[in-house]
């Protein structure tokens, strides 16, 4: 499962039911008229009788009809294609449920993940951190001693993936149509440019230039493009007609995250709206957006977080957008990622994908690995490490693992994330 070589960059700083209505209330009796007084007599005659009082009718009593009680069954969804979480399994929005690797793989995965911490060869580079997730269950958690995992730690270009999250959302609320122009200020109706998509942007193939191993990616993390890396990006001229051509650009996801902040704000907005719609649902609260001179996010290069929420956005993507039972993405959304692009069948939109699996990756060794057919997440963070032989060699190993939940889900703990 070789992971596709990601042009480098220069690091950037991590900155009820229902109720009865009551019943009607009767009226009150009527009363009963006076008796009529009799005339004085004019003869000897007995004076006549006078007529009994009428009697009234006994009120009748109305009962408003009650209504039965409705009840609401919550029925959770599972995304078509992908593991669902098991009953037994709580999702790990406050904290992960915690178990043992099973004993046919333990020595091997334990023995690889302390190889890449802490050998002083460094068979893997320079390993920072590494989960594991099977079953929905933290396994593994561990990192070398001069990084504390419940950190934020750089993501680099993982943020592009966290980026196709948010537009995910974006779209399910109506508000953005990544097949349609993206209407950008820059680019008028009789610019050429005027007709490259979201859907372009996210999958590398806009047909901008773009030079990502050489003065582009620094310009906009760190040099002259960071006053404005949208604006930076979208200046780039057209080199191939869009939807045809792929180049993997930082400056792509600069112009979709401009596009958000258009509909959000920038900056205090953006952040509140992200962490209402995607991370606070998600459990994650370690990130830290990393921002240009305008205050929009860098949406292609920074979005830090620790180990564990790293694990959570993963885990998402394993459910197939499906979070607490409900859809946090759209239907269908993860499978618009994990489908091949025209330009490029190594990349998706804003996932580079492989045979049986699914990776965000980013500059230095970052790297969140799907693969659902092991219901697995593997996640290396790392300052400068080969994290795709590692999750290979993770990947293999957990392989010939029986998943087995009842049996190693014995004795579970829980993790706080």
């Amino acid at each position: 499962m070789s992971t596709p070589v990601v042009p480098t960059s220069a690091p950037t700083t991590t900155s009820a039911p229902s109720t009865t209505s009551a019943p009607t209330t009767t009226s009150a009796p009527t009363t009963t008229s006076a008796p009529t007084t009799t005339s004085a007599p004019t003869t000897t005659t007995a004076p006549t009788t006078t007529t009994a009082p009428t009697t009234t009718t006994a009120p009748t009593t109305t009962t408003a009809p009650t209504t039965a009680p409705t009840t609401t069954v919550f029925v959770p969804v599972v995304a078509d294609g992908y593991p669902a979480q098991s009953e037994a399994v709580p999702w790990p929005t406050d904290a992960w449920p915690r178990a043992d690797l099973p004993a046919e793989v333990a020595d091997e995965v334990l023995t690889l993940v302390d190889e890449a911490l802490r050998d002083p060869s460094r068979p893997y580079g320079v390993i920072d951190a590494v989960g594991i997730v099977l079953a929905g269950n933290l396994l593994v958690v561990d990192s070398h001693e001069e990084y504390d995992p419940s950190t934020p730690h750089w993501s680099f270009s993982v943020a592009k993936s966290v980026t196709h999250a948010a537009v995910g959302i974006l779209t399910d609320d109506g508000r953005l149509d990544i097949d349609a122009p993206t209407g950008l200020a820059e680019w008028p109706a009789d610019d050429p440019r005027a007709k490259i998509t979201i859907d372009d942007l996210l999958r590398m193939q806009s047909g901008l230039g773009w030079n990502e191993a050489g003065v582009d990616a620094v310009a906009i993390v760190v040099g002259e493009g960071n006053a404005d890396a949208s604006g930076y990006a979208a200046a780039k001229p057209l080199v191939a007609e869009p939807g045809t051509r792929y180049n993997y650009s930082t400056g792509n996801t600069a112009i979709v995250a401009s596009l958000l902040a258009d509909e959000l704000g920038s900056g205090e907005a953006l952040d509140a709206w992200l962490d209402d719609r995607l991370f606070g649902p998600l459990g994650i609260r370690s990130i830290e957006l990393e921002l240009d001179g305008t205050g929009n996010w860098l949406g292609g290069t920074g979005a830090n977080m620790s180990l564990e929420d790293f694990a959570r956005f993963g885990l998402l993507y394993l459910r197939g957008g499906v979070w607490e039972g409900s859809w946090l993405l759209p239907e269908g959304w993860v499978d618009r990622a994990r489908t091949p692009s025209a330009s490029f069948a190594g990349y998706g939109a804003g996932w580079w994908l492989g045979e049986g699996w699914y990776s965000a990756v980013g500059f230095l060794g970052q790297q969140v690995t799907v693969v659902p057919s092991l219901d697995l997440v593997v996640v290396v963070l790392a300052t400068g490490g080969e994290a795709g032989q590692l999750v290979d060699d993770l990947v293999v190993s957990l392989g010939e693992a029986r998943i087995d939940v009842p049996e190693w889900l014995e004795g579970v703990e829980s993790s706080e994330g």
